[in-house]
C-alpha cells in the first residue's frame, strides 16, 4: 500500500512538474530565437531576482504550510487556507514594492509595470499551486498549471509569429497567463475567512518554522545566479544569454528535481513522527531513487550529443550552437545536483533547517571560490565552477545524512530510545 501511495504520489508530482518545465523550455527557446541577446539576457536577470523572491513566499508560507497540513485536521484545512492566504497576500505587496524599485534602479524603468505585473501574477499562481501541492494535491494542480506555462509558450509563440513580441509584450502575456493560471488553482481550493485575531501569532510560528528555509534557499538561489550576474558585469549581457541558453538544456530536468522536491519535505516530516530521521530519509529515498533513472538517462543523452541538443533546441543557425562543453558540463552537475537537493529537501522536512542552510552553505563558499573562473574562461568558467559548487556541496550533504543515521542507530540511542516510557 505504501509502495503503490508512493508510485501514485511520485507520478503526478513528475507530471505536474513535466507540464511546468515543458512550458518554461519552450518559453525561453522562443524568447531565446527571436529578442536580441541583450533583451533575453536582461529577462534571464529578472528571472533570477524572481526566484530570490519566490525563495521568500516559499519559505515563510509555502514550507511551512506542507509541514502544518499534514498534522491538522481536514475540518480545519480550509481555515488554515484562509489565513495563510491573508498572508502571502500581504508578503506579495511588500516583495513587489521591492521589484518595481530594483527595475528601476537598475536602468530599465520602462519594463518596471511590466516586470512587476509578471512578477505579482507568477506569485498569486505558486502560490496557489503550492496549496494544492502541500496535500499532495499534484493531480489537481496539473490543470492550473497547464494554463499557465503552456498557454505562455503558446500566446509567445503568437506574437512572435505576429512580429510583436519585445521583452514588454512578453512580460505581460506571460503575466496573463500566470493569472488564468491561478483562477484555476483557486477553483480546486476551500478558503475560510481569514481569522485576523490568530494571523500574527501563525505568522510568527510559520517565521520560526520557515526561517532557515529562507536561509537555506536564498543561499541555493545566491549560488546559481551569481554567475549569470558575473557574467554581465564582466562580460555584458549577451554572455548572460549564452549562459542561459546552456542552463535551459540542463533545466530539462528540471521536472524531476523540483517535482520530486515538492513532495520530499511533507512525505518527510510525516515519517519523522514516528521514525526519526532514519524513516524520514527511509520516505525521501523511496521517491529519489523513483526519479534518479530518468536523471541519468537524460544525463548521458547530453553527454554524448551535446550539439545535438543545442540544434533541436535553437535551430541550426543558432548563435547558441557552440555552447556543448557548457551543455556537458551542466548535465553532470544538475546529476549531482539532484541527489544534494533530495537530501536537503529530507533535513527540512525533519525541521532540521540549521543542518540544511550549513550543507547549502557550502555550496556557495565554493561558488565564491570558483568564481574567478569566469575571467579567463569566461561562459565556460561560470559552467566549471558551479558544477565544482554543486559537487562540494553533494560531498557535504552525504556526510551530514550519515552522520545522522549513524547517530540514531548507534547502540547508546537505541538504549536511549527503549528506557523512554510507552
Amino acid at each position: 500500500m505504501w509502495t503503490r501511495l508512493l508510485v501514485e504520489r511520485a507520478s503526478w508530482t513528475l507530471i505536474d512538474q513535466g507540464v511546468v518545465s515543458l512550458g518554461g523550455f519552450i518559453l525561453n527557446v522562443q524568447l531565446a530565437r527571436y529578442l536580441t541577446g541583450s533583451d533575453y539576457g536582461t529577462f534571464a536577470l529578472f528571472m533570477g531576482a524572481v526566484f530570490i523572491f519566490r525563495a521568500v513566499d516559499f519559505s515563510l508560507i509555502s514550507y511551512p504550510l506542507s509541514v502544518q497540513l499534514c498534522a491538522t485536521p481536514r475540518r480545519e484545512h480550509a481555515a488554515l487556507l484562509g489565513s495563510t492566504a491573508a498572508i502571502a497576500i500581504a508578503l506579495a505587496g511588500v516583495l513587489s514594492v521591492l521589484m518595481f524599485a530594483g527595475t528601476v534602479l537598475l536602468g530599465r524603468g520602462d519594463i518596471a509595470y511590466a516586470t512587476t505585473a509578471c512578477f505579482l501574477s507568477w506569485q498569486a499562481q505558486e502560490t496557489t499551486r503550492r496549496f494544492l501541492s502541500a496535500d499532495f494535491r499534484h493531480r489537481a494542480a496539473v490543470w492550473g498549471d497547464a494554463t499557465s506555462f503552456l498557454g505562455q509558450a503558446a500566446i509567445i509563440g503568437v506574437l512572435a509569429s505576429a512580429g510583436s513580441l519585445t521583452l514588454q509584450s512578453a512580460l505581460y502575456a506571460i503575466s496573463a497567463m500566470f493569472l488564468a493560471g491561478a483562477a484555476v488553482h483557486v477553483s480546486k481550493l476551500q478558503f475560510a475567512r481569514p481569522d485576523f485575531a490568530a494571523i500574527v501569532p501563525m505568522f510568527r510560528k510559520f517565521f520560526e518554522l520557515g526561517k532557515w528555509s529562507l536561509l537555506t534557499y536564498e543561499v541555493v538561489l545566491l549560488r546559481t545566479q551569481l554567475f549569470p550576474w558575473a557574467l554581465a558585469v564582466f562580460a555584458g549581457t549577451a554572455a548572460t544569454a549564452s549562459w542561459q541558453a546552456a542552463l535551459n538544456i540542463a533545466n530539462l530536468m528540471n521536472p524531476i528535481i523540483l517535482g520530486i522536491g515538492t513532495v520530499i519535505p511533507q512525505a518527510a516530516a510525516q515519517a519523522r513522527l514516528s521514525g526519526g530521521i532514519t524513516g524520514a530519509w527511509r520516505a525521501a529515498r523511496g521517491y529519489v531513487l523513483f526519479g534518479l533513472p530518468p536523471i541519468l538517462v537524460f544525463s548521458a543523452f547530453v553527454l554524448l550529443a551535446p550539439h545535438f541538443a543545442l540544434r533541436l533546441a535553437y535551430s541550426a543557425d543558432s548563435p547558441y550552437l557552440d555552447m556543448s562543453l557548457c551543455v556537458q558540463i551542466l548535465a553532470l552537475a544538475w546529476a549531482a545536483e539532484y541527489v544534494g537537493e533530495m537530501i536537503a529537501k529530507t533535513l527540512l522536512g525533519a525541521e532540521l533547517g540549521g543542518l540544511a542552510f550549513l550543507t547549502n552553505a557550502t555550496g556557495v563558499v565554493g561558488a565564491v571560490v570558483a568564481l574567478p573562473l569566469i575571467i579567463p574562461f569566461g561562459v565556460l568558467g561560470a559552467c566549471l565552477a558551479l558544477a565544482i559548487a554543486i559537487l562540494i556541496r553533494l560531498i557535504f550533504a552525504w556526510l551530514i545524512l550519515s552522520w545522522l543515521l549513524a547517530k540514531e542507530t548507534s547502540p547508546t540511542a537505541i538504549r536511549a530510545e527503549a528506557q523512554v516510557p510507552r
